[in-house]
């Protein structure tokens, strides 16, 4: 059984409270750590519209004093819970991606790896695939560019199955976008449905999906 990646954050201590014999660095990336565990709560909970820092600071067990000595505001905290949650994301799948022997392989072990994640991470892909839309446009920037990594990635493996003669046709950024939005919608749909613990179920489909594209 393969062992949950997962952001691993202390207990608070209590409001504004921390181990002050903690070396200065330490201290401040264990804060950083509550910080964005608590905002990725309150994010996927209330949803951005509806929360504030307040919401974050009491679950974090922090001051408000220290939340703007790591955020400049909410909207940087959204920012940093996107970027860690979707680089966690993208590197679980490129490892798995990495580590299968053939193109067909990679394709599975990719597309497993995407909805397991979800799957693991409920509120974290509640925060970048859905309350990043509703922030604003620089938001959904982050967003699509957060898709196109995982096009890219999607764009290698197919052009690598379409060399070896598995694929009948060079892969194309179009449909390779709609591919990668389709598994986005349908993890999604079970994460809303509160349904995540059943969401590797869909890997197979959505597998077989990319290769009739391609076939």
């Amino acid at each position: 059984m393969r062992k949950k990646k997962q952001l691993v954050v202390r207990s608070a201590a209590g409001r504004g409270r921390y181990d002050r014999q903690q070396p200065s660095g330490e201290r401040y990336d264990e804060q950083r750590a509550r910080f964005l565990s608590a905002a990725a709560d309150v994010f996927a909970t209330k949803g951005f519209a509806d929360a504030s820092v307040e919401d974050v600071v009491v679950i974090a067990g922090m001051s408000r004093r220290t939340f703007y000595e790591h955020f400049d505001d909410l909207s940087d905290a959204l920012m940093q819970v996107h970027e860690m949650a979707a680089s966690m994301c993208f590197r679980v799948v490129e490892e798995r991606v990495r580590a299968a022997p053939d193109p067909v392989a990679k394709l599975r072990a990719g597309v497993f790896a995407f909805l397991e994640m979800l799957s693991q991470h409920a509120p974290l892909a509640r925060v970048v695939f859905r309350e990043v839309r509703a922030a604003g446009r620089e938001f959904e920037v982050r967003r699509e560019a957060t898709v196109a990594r995982f096009v890219g990635l999607l764009f290698e493996g197919v052009a690598e199955a379409h060399v070896a003669g598995i694929a009948s046709r060079a892969p194309d950024e179009l449909t390779l976008y709609a591919l990668v939005s389709a598994m986005e919608a349908v993890g999604m749909r079970y994460v809303e449905r509160r349904e995540e613990a059943r969401a590797t179920e869909a890997a197979p489909a959505l597998t077989e999906l990319v290769i009739r594209a391609f076939r």
